[in-house]
This record gives structure tokens, sequence and C-alpha cells, in this order.
């Protein structure tokens, strides 16, 4: 309270200490026996914030699904192409430390190869239900699938 500046004084010996100078208030002596008067504070300076940038890691995961879906959703295929273009670009971008961009580029991959599958899936189950529920819509001959030899139950 008396010595705010001059804690350190009183912290280290009282020998030296002026009492003329610097008065003793009761309530730091009282303290003091605690082992902290009442106005030494301990200023500790916190570190400042450091931020170390980390490469992000290069995912092949984009690349793999646009494979899958070209080879595998016949009706979207394009849409894999898509996804497998763009993956290679994110790929081209990331390597050159572009990041932000290969980032962008690895989510229109994803977006494409998601939709590709989507709408690949969503065809072939179309398509498949529409063939065996329904034949006579699509103009088949009735007898259709017995060339494809898949045994059928007669209607």
């Amino acid at each position: 309270m008396s010595y705010p500046g001059y804690a350190y004084d009183w912290e280290r010996s009282r020998a030296g200490y002026d009492q003329n100078k610097y008065p003793v208030d009761q309530r730091d002596m009282q303290m003091s026996t605690l082992g902290k008067g009442s106005d030494s504070h301990l200023v500790q300076v916190q570190p400042t914030d450091i931020f170390i940038e980390t490469k992000p890691k290069w995912s092949w995961c984009s690349m793999g699904w646009s494979i899958f879906v070209t080879l595998c959703c016949w009706p979207c295929n394009w849409m894999g192409l898509c996804g497998l273009l763009c993956s290679l670009l994110s790929y081209t971008d990331h390597k050159s430390t572009d990041f932000e961009r290969a980032s962008y580029k690895r989510r229109w991959s994803w977006g494409c190869s998601m939709v590709g599958l989507v709408l690949g899936v969503a065809i072939i189950t179309t398509v498949l239900v529409l063939l065996f529920a329904y034949p006579t819509v699509i103009y088949l001959p009735a007898d259709w699938y017995r060339s494809i030899r898949i045994n059928v139950p007669a209607v």
C-alpha cells in the first residue's frame, strides 16, 4: 500500500530499507509473515502467442472417390471425371504450396464426386426398378430377362 514500486526491496531484506522515506503499513507487516505483502504482487509476463504454420497433409481420398465414381457410376461418370480433374489440380496446387486454392479445388472434387455418386445410384436404382417391377414400361418383350439368365418368378 505504501510502497507499491518497492516491494522487491521489502522482500529481499529489511536492511537498507528507509522507513522514513517509505513508511511501513501495519497490514504489510502482518502479511509479510505469510510470504507476501498486500501490495507485493508478482508480475508474470505472459509469452506472446506463437503461431507455427504447418504444412497440411495431402489426402488421396478425393481422388479415390473420383476414380470410383468414374468407373462404377456409369450414367454419371462425367461427374467423376470432373472430380478427378479437380483433384489433380488440387494436388498440383498443394505441391506448389498454394494451400488455399488446393483446399478450394479439393472441395469441388468432393462435390463433383458425391453428386455423381448420388445421381448414379439414383439412376441405376430407377432403371432396375423399372426393369424388374414394370417391364412393360420400357418396351421390352415379356421374356427379355431370360436372355440374361436371371431366374425371375413368373408373374
